[in-house]
């Protein structure tokens, strides 16, 4: 950077200037190969160079003025001769409001084009969050705008570009020619890709807007750029931590699989939640050794108690402890070189003010000593083939879904939701204030090892958040991971000097950094656990070239309101072949049904051959069309009260016959089948016996269309992510937008 740019910058850090002056903001972006208007500064209006052609723009120069043209600091298309009188009228406008000019910036006219506002702004854990929108309304009013996180490929630049509703502006509506899209994507790469503008910031540079760039059918122009400068500026994180130990050197399987555990603050006499975890241990059948630790007590529970953890021969694979926080750092330390892994739940740490140090404290501690910290403040660790769990009666079944959350409460319900949903899990890891041991640390041995297929993360650190990025761009992923993320309230904006700060509020970055990270992001707990399930069990090996859907069940009024959810979802529901339609009617189905797709049957056609007729209509679908997903959905009270009694089980009939056809098709795809209540105690139960039978045969089942929707979505887009990593044509993003 240029000797003047440095001047600059060193005014504005002496409180002469909250805003790089512009002339030296321009010059940083060019130096970069970003295109700004040809220009001088001059004291003089009469000195402007004969090299400047007209129009011009003047911009008024002062240290007090930052909204130029809200105060009449801006002026367009000048020509030479309008110059002076121009300036003095600027001049003696802005002197009655109190600014005192240093002199004009004159520039000349940038080409027409698509006004775009690029800009980015300093996050706390984050980094360089970048947005980008199209100016005027679409920014001031409609807040159409898109966000990342540094550093940014092209590609992603486009994702993001894609995601702006007036895209169609720049690419030529009503007939305008298109603007340069690949001078707009270059230039935001120049500013926000590896070893770009931002990259080259001192941590003072807290928020930089490029508004407006113009972007013509030519080329793109940053005409006006505002580089916020920040005295003492600190973004790093609020509970500073060393580098976390890389996962290689404490292996998890000692975490997930332990031969040992001890127990720390369970009572001798009373009951509390070290006495509990024992007992659930016991009740789940752990194998291993547990050891309970305690100042006075012969034996806890039953089971021998020492004093220390110093006392212990061999190795403690994992400690459970439930200390008060000021006794937790001490009586780890007594198991110097013997614990791998403990799981402080005790609260009183960093989530506090109080506890900062506390915390600090013990994972230095630890870390000394070769102990790995999970937690505190969490509820502890449940895996189903470790036998380790810190609920009761946990859920048994062994599965191939992981969980990490940084809310122990949350945990919970996860696990319980999850198994009367019929998700079987690998484990679930509250992490809680995650001092020692982070989300992204598990994440990656999660995803090597081959005991699971799918992983789940709550987060509500958009600093862990950012780790999970920094993990996965750098590594190929197949495996599914889906996101539920915690504070994505627009509350997280703030007051700023620049668009990007006033609107990046956290319900903006969480979209930004699941995109980039390739995630899949969720909005609720049901939907988290409906996701889950879909991506668990159907088959992703099944290749989809699309997001077409069939519908098929009964009710006209409940198709027509899937076939919306499926929209609204970015799925389609085209209308079936002609063959398609006529072998259908010829299957001899009484009158009233729909057979276009959504596929709408009553009662009494699903009543044909008890529930058999299903595998006849859907052999037909799947002979001559190739959709992405199948959803068969069924009002269970309605066809167990109509056809019952004289049809019998039609039902577990339409199941079945879902399944051969299913595993019959040549062209395979994805079936998903809603059971829907009429919310009567019986038809639920019921349900839960039906659901158990499709879970069997690798069916997903939810309990609304809604849920399948959102699901469907979820899957269909994940297998498009793994299918177009490799191949991705940049194009296809403004093509499927």
């Amino acid at each position: 950077m240029s000797a003047n740019v440095h001047k600059t910058l060193d005014e504005a850090r002496r409180g002469e200037r909250s805003v790089l002056a512009e002339a030296g903001a321009k010059e940083i972006l060019q130096s970069f190969g970003i295109a700004v208007p040809r220009g001088c500064v001059v004291t003089d209006i009469d000195s402007v160079p004969a090299e400047l052609s007209a129009p011009f723009v003047l911009k008024a120069v002062s240290a007090t003025l930052i909204h130029k043209s809200d105060a009449g600091g801006v002026r367009v298309g000048l020509q030479r001769d309008e110059l002076p009188g121009a300036a003095t009228s600027m001049r003696e406008g802005l002197a009655r409001a109190g600014h005192a000019l240093d002199g004009f910036l004159v520039e000349e006219l940038a080409p027409a084009g698509v006004e775009v506002v690029v800009g980015a702004v300093r996050t706390a854990g984050v980094g360089w969050v970048v947005m980008v929108g199209l100016g005027g309304v679409f920014v001031e009013i409609l807040q159409d705008v898109a966000f990342g996180v540094t550093p940014l490929s092209p590609a992603q630049i486009r994702d993001m570009l894609a995601e702006l509703r007036g895209l169609p502006v720049l690419q030529g509506a009503r007939g305008k020619a298109p603007a340069d899209l690949d001078a707009l994507v270059g230039l935001i790469a120049r500013l926000t890709g590896s070893g770009g503008v931002l990259d080259a910031m001192p941590a003072d540079i807290t928020e930089i807007d490029l508004n407006p760039v113009i972007v013509s059918p030519s080329g793109a122009v940053a005409v006006d750029a505002r580089f916020i400068v920040q005295k003492d500026n600190d973004a790093s994180e609020p509970v500073p931590h060393g580098d976390p130990v890389p996962a290689r050197e404490m292996p998890f399987e000692h975490l997930f699989s332990p031969q040992t555990i001890a127990v720390l603050g369970a009572s001798g006499q009373g009951t509390n939640g070290g006495n509990l975890f024992i007992r659930n241990l016991i009740d789940y059948g752990f194998a291993g050794t547990i050891v309970p630790i305690h100042p006075s007590a012969e034996s806890i529970e039953g089971i021998p108690a020492v004093v220390s953890l110093g006392e212990i021969d061999g190795v403690v694979d994992y400690a459970y402890v439930a200390l008060p926080a000021a006794k937790v750092a001490t009586a780890l330390a007594a198991g110097a070189g013997r614990v791998r892994f403990a799981q402080v739940v005790s609260s009183g740490f960093a989530e506090t003010a109080e506890g900062v140090d506390l915390q600090r404290a013990l994972v230095d501690t630890m870390r000394s000593v070769g102990t790995r910290i999970i937690g505190p403040n969490c509820l502890g660790t449940h895996s189903s083939s470790g036998r380790l769990t810190f609920v009761p009666e946990a859920p048994s079944e062994q599965g191939r879904v992981a969980v990490i959350s940084q809310s122990g409460g949350l945990s919970v319900d996860i696990l319980r939701l999850g198994e009367s949903r019929g998700l079987a899990f690998h484990s679930v890891t509250s992490i809680g204030n995650g001092s020692d041991v982070k989300a992204v640390e598990l994440l990656e041995y999660l995803l090597d090892t081959p005991e699971t297929t799918v992983v789940g993360l709550y987060l509500e650190s958009l600093a862990a958040a950012r780790d999970v990025l920094d993990l996965l761009v750098h590594r190929e992923c197949s495996k599914p991971i889906v996101l539920l993320a915690g504070g994505r309230t627009a509350d997280g904006s703030r007051a700023a000097m620049s668009h990007t700060g006033a609107l990046s509020g956290n319900h903006r970055l969480w979209p930004a950094l699941a995109r980039q990270a390739g995630v899949e992001l969720v909005d609720s707990l049901d939907e988290f656990i409906n996701v889950l399930l879909a991506m668990d069990i159907a088959d992703r090996s099944i290749a989809t070239e699309s997001f077409d859907a069939v519908l098929f069940g009964n009710g006209g009024g409940a198709s027509v309101l899937a076939a919306d959810a499926l929209e609204r979802n970015g799925l389609n529901t085209p209308t079936l072949p002609e063959p398609a339609i006529e072998r259908l009617n010829g299957l001899g189905l009484p009158p009233g049904n729909g057979l276009l797709n959504p596929i709408d049957v009553p009662a009494g056609s699903l009543a044909v051959n008890r529930g058999g007729i299903a595998e006849d209509i859907l052999r037909t679908i799947l002979e001559f069309s190739s959709p992405a997903i199948v959803i068969s959905h069924f009002n269970v009270g309605i066809i167990q009260r109509n056809l019952a009694e004289t049809h019998g089980d039609v039902t577990g009939t339409l199941i079945e016959a879902i399944a051969r056809a299913r595993d019959s098709a040549a062209r395979p795809c994805h079936h998903f089948l809603v059971l829907k209540t009429d919310g009567k105690p019986d038809t639920e139960s019921q349900i839960r016996g039906y659901a158990k039978r499709a879970l069997a045969l690798r069916m997903p089942v939810f309990p609304e269309l809604e849920d399948a929707a959102t699901a469907a979505r979820a899957l269909l887009r994940h297998q498009a992510k793994v299918a177009s990593r490799m191949s991705r044509s940049p194009q296809r993003s403004f093509e499927h937008a």
